[in-house]
């Protein structure tokens, strides 16, 4: 598997500028160049210069700086948005899909109701009634989009169920805790990492999202959907501080479904079998 996925070139690519970023993000304090809340109103809108590599802001603070410190709330929150959304999504697939019955009803008439539902709206509502905070936020995100993973993966596990590796343990007197966790989890686990890869590309664009209307991460923590926020009534006069969050957010979203493509293609069953 990592010999298929080193030759291809954009996954190593995009792996290693995903990690390179999540670096930059994680030792920020050495990296940034300026204190990103500190305020200097004689420097506001100042141009590129060594001081302030991409300029500053209304409020003369490091736009380059603020872009750095931004990595944690935008990437860190989305994957934490991800493995509560994976891991819940993941659990209720797998009781539904391996024991069907009243199960699998309870489980999927629960499904169909969440996805009944305009994911975005559902998530303003929930905001609205929890309150306009990060965590309200994060959970919002947990309670809709779960739904959507428990669907696909009791598909996949309904694929594997009746195999004879699982049967086979079964009649040796193997318990169900031992058969979901070290038979089901396994063969599902390629479809949900690639499953992971793709959505955290969502979660960033809908943090974002909440972010910029306010609802999100609040000022003057910087986070990419805020700094546009913040922009939006100067992007004529100051481009560059919208244009740096934007950028950044189109490149990181687009890297992580590149790299989901290259997940898709690397574990690919009909792959693997042609080895």
């Amino acid at each position: 598997m990592w010999k298929r996925f080193l030759k291809n070139k954009m996954a190593v690519l995009t792996m290693g500028l995903l990690i390179t970023i999540a670096l930059i993000g994680i030792f920020a304090p050495l990296l940034a160049p300026n204190d990103p809340y500190e305020n200097d109103i004689f420097h506001k809108f100042a141009g590129f210069s060594l001081t302030y590599p991409l300029g500053t802001d209304q409020l003369g603070r490091c736009i380059l700086s603020r872009m750095i410190y931004g990595i944690r709330p935008t990437l860190f929150l989305s994957l934490i948005t991800m493995i509560g959304t994976i891991g819940l999504g993941c659990t209720m697939g797998l009781l539904a899909g391996y024991f069907r019955g009243v199960v699998e009803e309870i489980i999927m008439r629960a499904v169909d109701v969440m996805m009944s539902f305009p994911s975005q709206i559902m998530v303003f509502a929930v905001v609205a009634l929890l309150g306009i905070d990060v965590r309200n936020v994060i959970l919002a995100n947990i309670f809709i989009k779960w739904a959507w993973y428990a669907r696909m993966i009791r598909t996949n596990v309904m694929k594997y169920r009746d195999k004879n590796f699982v049967l086979f343990s079964r009649c040796i007197g193997s318990g169900e805790p031992f058969i979901l966790l070290r038979h089901m989890l396994p063969s599902i686990a390629s479809e949900m990492a690639v499953l992971a890869t793709l959505d955290i590309g969502w979660a960033i664009l809908n943090i974002s999202t909440l972010s910029f209307l306010g609802l999100g991460v609040q000022a003057p923590i910087p986070e990419w959907g805020a700094m546009l926020n913040e922009a939006k009534n100067v992007m004529t006069t100051n481009p560059v501080q919208m244009i740096a969050p934007g950028l950044a957010i189109v490149v990181v979203v687009a890297a992580f479904h590149l790299l989901g493509d290259a997940l898709r293609d690397t574990l690919d069953p009909k792959e693997v079998q042609g080895e």
